[in-house]
């Protein structure tokens, strides 16, 4: 019986024959999972094997309303643009298949053991004090969880890496002049079915399995009875048995508390994945998901896989790279008569109705394009009719992004909990977190806020002593420091906010409440004092460096790095 839980689509990659490449690590040298394994591509080849654009020639822009209409179309399915962060990814991913197999070569005689003890006796026993199980393998296995908001193509850049850089089988017959047949499963992606438990999800493992390689796995192992435990465990041992290179469990959110037995059940899953046999695992999932470490880490770091890291992923910033240049990219599919060039008003107006949300983006492009062309005259894109475009056919989604938008301090609601991370939340998960977590997006630029904010009265005081190198007045100082502060937000960069002070002065755009500060300082009383003739700057004074810097061509900014007056990112990192 070969089932595939609720009509859900089977990711499927090639099948191939062994091929093996030679090995610059001695701990991957000898193994035939890992030979077998196609070799890394850099940046520029990743890029060229991924990106994707839909078939457009300029003959398209003379066919007929209709015709044009259905090209458009094709720009959701076709359009793909790699991204630096994709290929951290796609290196992160590599490494972890490499180094899941380091403690699994099948012409060891320690790999041959753990099949003669048996998995289930392996499983039961664990793992001792020095991490070994009962075999004496200690298991090399990385994990990684990929948290984000619905619409960042998280699963798709997984997706697009798997089948177009990985075969999903390789099938070995002789290694090395040794007959060698067994099968290697590189990869298996599978999704939680919505609401259902920890067995629902192994039954769609085994589905999985069997539709891929023609086994009876669901047949032997899916209808069973038994615990959760149980289940965990003929899981794991299908997964030795295959040579499972890495699992992608996806939409983890929708594993329900209640069916799966709380929150630590599906901890404890995948760590006996991971340390006991050595499995990697990726877990992919919205905001929702944040549940599932939250608790054991507040009740006990030990539930926690080895090796562990997570990524957390929240809108594009408006004025990052990212954005600009997937917008560009994406704006330039027109099969509009005449081509609207991409005005930073109508890239202002994209990002607003979108939050920088790819999905959203490319569905609010395609809608204005087949409006632009159903108008006629000349088919132009303009701002008003994106707006318009955008209210209709985003109406569901407006009164959501109008909260975030406004950045609302609300705590998790149903309706948010896909798209917006409650930081006080977050954050003090964050805190307690032992293993790396990596930030991108608007979180990262939340984070960076927070912790800036903290420091406040430190990076005011920093910008007052820089200040008082500048103007001889205190008050003067302070002011300027505040002022400087308060124009970012606290969110600039100490450097930028050192440059924007010096140039306050030196340009004497003073704000009002600085002139205020001035007039009052002017105002005070002062002794009379014979007048002196103003001496020579000094060349370790910074209105002479800025001087000097100027007379080069140089910035403020620019001349204060070449004095070394201005730290870099990384040093101000171990002062606050």
């Amino acid at each position: 019986m070969n089932l595939w839980n609720e009509g859900q689509e089977l990711l499927k990659g090639v099948h191939c024959k062994a091929e093996y490449k030679e090995q610059i690590v001695e701990q991957n040298q000898g193994n035939p999972l890992i030979e077998a394994i196609p070799s890394r591509l850099d940046i520029e080849m990743f890029y060229d094997k991924l990106y994707s654009i839909p078939m457009f020639k300029t003959e398209h822009l003379g066919y007929g309303i209709e015709d044009r209409l259905e090209l458009v179309q094709q720009i959701k399915p076709s359009f793909w643009l790699p991204l630096p962060s994709h290929y951290d990814k796609y290196r992160s991913l590599y490494n972890m298949l490499k180094i899941g197999y380091q403690s699994r070569n099948p012409v060891t005689a320690m790999y041959n053991r753990q099949f003669a003890i048996g998995w289930d006796k392996i499983l039961e026993t664990g793992l001792d004090e020095n991490g070994a199980n009962i075999a004496g393998n200690i298991q090399t296995a990385q994990s990684s969880t990929e948290i984000g908001l619905s619409g960042m193509g998280k699963s798709k850049v997984y997706e697009r890496i798997l089948k177009l850089l990985f075969p999903q089988v390789i099938h070995h017959s002789e290694y090395k002049g040794r007959i060698l047949l067994t099968t290697q499963v590189v990869w298996l992606k599978i999704e939680c079915p919505s609401g259902k438990s920890i067995g629902a999800l192994c039954k769609n493992f085994y589905a999985a399995v069997d539709d891929l390689l023609g086994s009876k796995f669901y047949e032997k192992h899916g209808e069973k009875g038994g615990t959760i435990d149980d289940l965990a465990k003929r899981m794991v041992k299908v997964a030795a048995q295959i040579n499972l290179g890495v699992l992608i469990i996806d939409e983890i959110q929708n594993v329900h508390k209640a069916h799966s037995g709380g929150d630590e059940r599906m901890i404890n899953f995948i760590t006996e994945l991971v340390n006991t046999i050595g499995i990697p695992v990726i877990v992919i999932g919205t905001f929702k998901a944040m549940y599932l470490y939250k608790k054991s880490l507040a009740v006990s770091r030990r539930g926690i896989p080895d090796m562990y890291n997570e990524n957390v992923t929240s809108l594009m910033l408006e004025d990052s790279w990212e954005w600009n240049e997937f917008i560009q990219n994406l704006w330039d599919l027109q099969y509009t008569a005449k081509y609207t060039t991409l005005t930073d008003d109508l890239k202002k107006a994209m990002y607003y109705q979108t939050l920088g949300i790819p999905d959203i983006a490319v569905k609010l492009f395609m809608h204005v394009q087949a409006k632009a062309i159903l108008n006629g005259e000349d088919e132009k894109i303009t701002v008003s009719l994106l707006n318009d475009v955008a209210s209709k056919s985003l109406r569901l989604l407006q009164p959501i992004f109008e909260k975030i938008r406004r950045g609302s301090s609300i705590s998790l609601l149903d309706e948010l909990d896909d798209v917006h991370l409650e930081w006080d939340s977050f954050n003090d998960y964050f805190k307690q977190a032992s293993h790396r977590i990596n930030l991108y997006g608007k979180v990262a630029k939340d984070h960076s806020r927070v912790n800036q904010q903290k420091n406040k009265d430190s990076i005011i005081n920093e910008l007052v002593q820089f200040a008082l190198n500048l103007v001889s007045s205190t008050e003067l100082a302070e002011s300027l420091a505040l002022t400087v502060f308060q124009a970012s937000e606290g969110m600039g960069d100490k450097s930028n906010m050192f440059a924007h002070l010096a140039q306050l002065v030196l340009a004497k755009k003073l704000p009002s409440s600085v002139t205020n500060v001035v007039n009052q300082v002017s105002g005070l009383p002062k002794s009379t004092k014979p007048k002196k003739i103003k001496p020579l700057l000094e060349q370790g004074d910074i209105r002479f460096i800025v001087s000097e810097g100027l007379k080069k061509g140089l910035t403020t900014e620019e001349s204060l790095f070449e004095a070394g007056l201005v730290k870099e990112y990384d040093e101000l990192l171990n002062i606050i």
